[in-house]
C-alpha cells in the first residue's frame, strides 16, 4: 500500500531514504537501484500516487554527499502537489515547484556548506515523470535522463544539462562570464543545472547552476509503450536504445516493470559500475510476445525441405 502522507494525501509507492541495493514495483511501474562501486549512495528515487492528480515518478543523482539528494527526494513531491493544484499551467506548476524545493533546502544546505572543507554542499540532479490517463509530463533538471519507447525505438529523451552535453547551456555560461573548466562549472561540478550546490562564502548557489527546469508534454498513444527514467549510472553505460531493447525484452516476456528496471541496472553494470544507478520504468502500452514456435512444426518444416 505505501505510507499516506497526512498533510497532502499523497501515497508513497517507492523506498524512503537512500538504500544500497534494491528494487519494487507493481504492474504499471517498477524501480532498481545500486550503489555499485562507489563508497557511498547518493541516487534516489520517488514514487507516489495523487501528486496533484498524477503518478509522481523522480530520480535523483546527488553530488558532494547525500543529503541534498534526501532532501529534493522529500521536498519534490509535495511541491508539485501543491502548484498542480493552484494552476492549470501545469509546465509553470512544474517550474515553480523546482524553484520552491531549491528555496526549502537552501537553509540546511548553507549551513552543511559552512561545515565542509570544500565550502560548497552537496546537490543534486532530477528528472521526474507525472503521469495521467493519455499524457505523460517529464520534468529535468541536470543529467538524469527520461528516454520514452514507441513502437520499440527510441522516440523521446530528455536534455542534459551539463557544458559538456549541452552546446546551449554551454553557451549560456560563457555569455553569462562562468568559468567551465575541463567541463566543470567554476571548477566545481559537471552540471549547469541542479537542486542545492551553496558556496558558504556568498550564502547562493555556485555561480552560473539555475535551479529551471526543462519540461516536455507527451501524448500517450497507442504505440507509446513504456518510459524510462535513470541517473547517469546507466547512461553513461549503455545507450539510449540499448537500455530500451534490453527494458522492452523483459517487459514483453514477463510484464513486469521491477524486472525490466533491474535488466537495464545489470545492462549497464557490465559495462561500467564507476558511479551509483537508479531506474524507473513505466509501462503504458507494452506489446505481448511473439507466439512461441511449435518444436514439432519446426521439426516438420526442415524435413519438409530436405524431401
Amino acid at each position: 500500500m505505501g505510507n499516506l502522507c497526512d498533510c497532502c494525501g499523497i501515497r508513497d509507492k517507492g523506498p524512503t531514504g537512500l538504500p544500497p541495493y534494491g528494487s519494487g514495483g507493481n504492474a504499471e511501474h517498477g524501480y532498481a537501484v545500486a550503489i555499485n562501486d562507489r563508497a557511498t549512495m547518493e541516487d534516489a528515487i520517488a514514487i507516489q500516487e495523487n501528486v496533484g492528480g498524477f503518478t509522481c515518478l523522480a530520480v535523483f543523482d546527488g553530488h558532494g554527499g547525500d543529503k541534498a539528494a534526501t532532501l529534493a527526494q522529500s521536498h519534490l513531491p509535495k511541491q508539485l502537489n501543491q502548484h498542480l493544484q493552484k494552476t492549470t499551467d501545469k509546465e509553470q506548476a512544474a517550474i515553480d515547484a523546482f524553484h520552491a524545493v531549491d528555496e526549502l533546502m537552501h537553509e540546511e544546505l548553507a549551513g552543511e556548506a559552512s561545515m565542509l572543507p570544500s565550502g560548497t554542499s552537496s546537490g543534486t540532479v532530477a528528472c521526474a515523470a507525472l503521469f495521467r490517463d493519455k499524457e505523460v509530463i517529464l520534468v529535468n533538471l541536470g543529467d538524469c535522463r527520461a528516454v520514452v519507447c514507441e513502437s520499440s525505438k527510441v522516440a523521446t529523451t530528455t536534455k542534459d544539462h551539463s557544458p559538456d552535453k549541452n552546446k546551449m547551456e554551454k553557451q549560456r555560461l560563457n555569455d553569462s562570464g562562468v568559468s567551465v573548466e575541463c567541463g566543470y562549472v567554476e571548477g566545481k561540478v559537471q552540471v549547469s543545472r541542479a537542486f542545492g550546490d551553496i558556496v558558504a562564502k556568498t550564502g547562493h548557489k555556485i555561480r552560473g547552476l539555475m535551479c529551471t527546469p526543462e519540461v516536455t508534454i507527451i501524448e500517450v498513444k497507442e504505440t507509446t509503450e513504456f518510459l524510462i527514467l535513470a541517473t547517469d549510472g546507466i547512461w553513461d553505460g549503455i545507450q539510449d536504445q540499448t537500455a530500451t531493447t534490453t527494458a522492452r525484452k523483459v517487459l514483453r516476456e514477463t510484464r513486469s516493470p521491477e524486472a525490466a528496471a533491474k535488466a537495464v541496472v545489470e545492462a549497464a553494470g557490465k559495462v561500467t559500475k564507476a558511479d551509483n544507478a537508479a531506474v524507473i520504468v513505466l509501462a503504458l502500452n507494452v506489446p505481448e510476445p511473439p507466439p512461441k514456435r511449435d518444436p514439432a512444426q519446426s521439426r516438420f518444416r526442415r524435413s519438409s525441405k530436405t524431401e
